[in-house]
């Protein structure tokens, strides 16, 4: 059985390779996943020095017949652990590993790999105060650096890694499924070990040169345009809501009410917001109702859920080595001030990072990746931080690679129609075929965003 002989593999390498199995703490998947660690060395130059424990959930292929190279999936952020989305693989999402094993790694510095978690930044009681306040941000720095090399938690650290896992499981090939930040890594491995890739999926692509968050306030703005334009094409949007009218009223009295989030802090909740296309669907109520100065909807659709799964210590290390220090600043502070909002990420992030450890990479970081992989590429025309032009960019270097661009859709897709009958079997034949040509994407022109809200209802969480 399928199930057996990936046991037996494992525990045949066990001895050799550094795998240590382990019983699965999540409850839900215990009975069917395979749980267990690698040790990799924290500096690779002083691979006698510090060790990470690297946190690995394995769900195996269904199918009792031999299967095909197993699906690494890459979660973004960066920041996310890929383990969360064992549930996901193991209900809904089963049908991913009909064939083939689902590989789920936290990155390091996340989930259970030794992560940089900041308790100062993630209290859901600062939720709207202002991003990256530096007082909590030093005294994370060093909370984490007695334990933790920080410079040493960026792409290039998690691209040896990925390897260090694929090796050390047995693996020839992998597949690669990667979401935001993780398409970084992604390209970056294709780059590195191109051999070992068999096919890869890439979602809300981020190619190194995008140097986040350059991008995030003409993204948004771009996305918030489409969106007002969708609003007034839509008839009961359009009979409700003026949200030109309500951003510069927005704009001019949330300063004037007691308790309100600065204005900067607001219009970027709403930005997180548009990450969803069911989240976008919400913007011009929230709009309306904080123009007449009531900011409920505001509140309860952006309000955090239970506990962050983000390790803001990680997220640092890669944002400052990868993205402020490598971009012109004053120029993308420039292009920011011309939206609605303004360099705010850019200043709070490089004022944090003026304190934060950081270590330029290497030269070949922001090189294009060059590859004859088949890669599929998928945006959401709505993007508000991964914008479609990026993944274009992307593609140019790209010869096995086809570009998908969900009309109307976000950086991910909550919300949308059309997911389980028409995106989830396209990316399954893709990964059946590992061949662009056979990519049939003509439904995806059929899939529909959620209708706009137009009435205060309980709203859905936002994406953080």
């Amino acid at each position: 059985m399928a199930g057996f002989t990936f046991v037996s593999a494992l525990l045949a390498t066990a001895l050799h390779s550094g795998f240590h199995p382990r019983p699965c703490t999540d409850e839900r998947i215990a009975e069917i996943a395979r749980c267990g660690t690698i040790d990799v060395p924290e500096d690779r130059n002083l691979p006698e020095g510090r060790t990470i424990s690297l946190n690995i959930v394995v769900l195996p292929a269904l199918s009792d017949e031999p299967h095909d190279p197993p699906i690494f999936d890459i979660d973004g952020g960066p920041g996310l652990p890929s383990t969360k989305n064992a549930e996901f693989y193991a209900t809904f999402g089963s049908a991913y590993r009909a064939k083939r094993d689902i590989v789920l790694i936290d990155q390091r510095g996340t989930g259970s790999s030794n992560p940089l978690t900041c308790p100062e930044l993630s209290d859901p009681d600062n939720a709207y105060v202002p991003f990256l306040p530096v007082d909590a941000v030093e005294r994370c720095r060093r909370s984490l650096e007695v334990s933790a090399d920080l410079t040493k938690y960026g792409t290039a650290e998690a691209v040896a890694d990925l390897d260090d896992v694929r090796s050390a499981l047995g693996y020839e090939k992998l597949n690669i499924f990667a979401l935001s930040y993780g398409t970084t890594v992604a390209l970056r491995y294709m780059a590195t070990h191109p051999d070992r890739v068999r096919a890869a999926v890439l979602m809300g692509v981020s190619p190194a040169d995008a140097t986040p968050p350059r991008m995030h306030a003409p993204a948004g703005q771009s996305a918030l345009d489409m969106l007002i334009e969708d609003c007034r094409a839509d008839t009961a949007c359009a009979a409700s809501f003026e949200p030109n009218e309500d951003i510069a009223l927005v704009r001019e009295n949330l300063p004037t009410i007691d308790g309100a989030p600065p204005v900067e802090v607001f219009f970027e909740k709403l930005r997180s917001l548009m990450y969803t296309p069911q989240g976008a669907r919400m913007v011009p109520l929230i709009l309306d109702r904080a123009a007449a100065r009531d900011l409920s909807p505001f509140y309860e659709a952006t309000r955090p859920r239970g506990p962050s799964l983000y390790a803001d210590g990680m997220f640092l290390s890669v944002i400052c080595s990868e993205g402020i220090s490598l971009m012109d600043l004053s120029a993308a502070r420039a292009e920011a001030a011309t939206t609605v909002f303004g360099d705010y990420r850019l200043r709070r992030q490089a004022e944090a990072c003026s304190i934060w450890p950081s270590q330029k990479p290497n030269e070949s970081h922001l090189l294009p990746v060059h590859s004859d992989v088949p890669v599929l590429l998928i945006s959401g025309e709505r993007d508000p931080v991964t914008p479609p032009v990026l993944a274009d960019n992307a593609a140019r270097t790209l010869t096995g690679a086809k570009h998908i661009v969900i009309p109307r859709s976000g950086h991910v897709f909550d919300g949308m129609s059309g997911i389980e009958e028409c995106l989830d079997p396209l990316i399954l034949d893709f990964f059946e075929a590992a061949m662009i040509e056979l990519v049939d994407d003509k439904c995806v022109s059929q899939m529909k965003a959620p209708s706009f809200v137009t009435e205060v209802t309980t709203a859905s969480p936002s994406e953080q």
